[in-house]
């Protein structure tokens, strides 16, 4: 395990000037105002645990009630590949509260993430990383969307589950509604070329009335604002609903990727 989930020397290998003269006074400022600190005590509290165990007594540590609704659909799929395609209305939690919920049916069962989840090392056996954000240059964030691409469809082809968020980012939120932007087109050719049983997935809620204000401002402010997000949520019911199984049969009437985005979208909207 690691002695910080995120630590001052991975800051400052993101930037010269937090290797300056007044770098460490930089770090500083920036665990506190993103909220850095407050996910490295949320992996603190629980990182003698790993796996499973570690999904659950993170989640329970930060006090949030998950309730599972027809997860039964799970059970037809014994022995099958199948992706999830869920709504993003957290950020990093959707990820965690998603393998908590299918791992227990699927102990084989991976999420595609991004860069700050993949770093929960007490949780990679459930990871497939993706870094668009490569400290290195664009060509090896390039690299590194493929080859995560590549693992997915191997892991399918080899029989597993895979879950996926085809937003790519966290949900737009309003004072009136929380909602995915567009499905994004990179993800939705992934389901095409897998072809395999597709489960929607709704996750119910959404962040702060803080956070969606800062979101009204500017999307860079909701950004700072997210790591926060992951410390609030004690005493939260937080809803999991899948939605029934479908079959590439009925994925194939809309060869159009844009239009298949709109259906699987819908299918997972219609949850709520």
């Amino acid at each position: 395990m690691k002695e910080k989930l995120i630590s001052p020397e991975d800051i400052r290998n993101l930037h010269p000037i937090f290797r300056g003269r007044f770098g460490n006074i930089l770090i500083k400022m920036l665990f506190r105002i993103a909220g850095i600190d407050k996910v490295n005590a949320v992996y603190d509290a629980s990182k003698h645990k790993s796996g499973l165990e570690y999904v659950d007594d993170m989640l329970d540590n930060m006090g949030i009630i998950r309730k599972v609704e027809n997860d039964a659909v799970l059970d037809s799929l014994q022995g099958a590949s199948f992706i999830t395609v869920s709504n993003h209305p957290y950020g990093h939690i959707d990820g965690i509260i998603a393998i908590s919920v299918v791992a227990r049916k699927r102990s084989d069962f991976k999420m595609m993430v991004n860069w700050m989840l993949s770093r929960i090392d007490t949780m990679e056996e459930f990871f497939i990383g993706v870094n668009p954000y490569s400290k290195d240059n664009k060509m090896s964030a390039v690299k590194s969307s493929v080859s995560g691409i590549r693992q997915c469809l191997e892991h399918l082809r080899e029989g597993h589950p895979l879950g996926l968020f085809p937003a790519g980012g966290v949900s737009d939120s309003s004072w009136t509604k929380t909602e995915d932007r567009e499905w994004q087109t990179p993800v939705l050719k992934l389901i095409q070329k897998a072809k395999t049983t597709v489960v929607p997935m709704f996750i119910s809620g959404s962040n702060s009335w803080i956070y969606r204000l800062l979101g009204m401002i500017d999307w860079r402010l909701r950004m700072v604002r997210l790591m926060h997000e992951v410390a609030n949520k004690k005493g939260k019911v937080i809803y999991v609903r899948f939605g029934q199984p479908i079959t590439v049969e009925e994925q194939s009437k809309y060869a159009n990727t844009k239009d298949l985005g709109e259906f699987l979208k819908r299918k997972t909207y219609d949850l709520s």
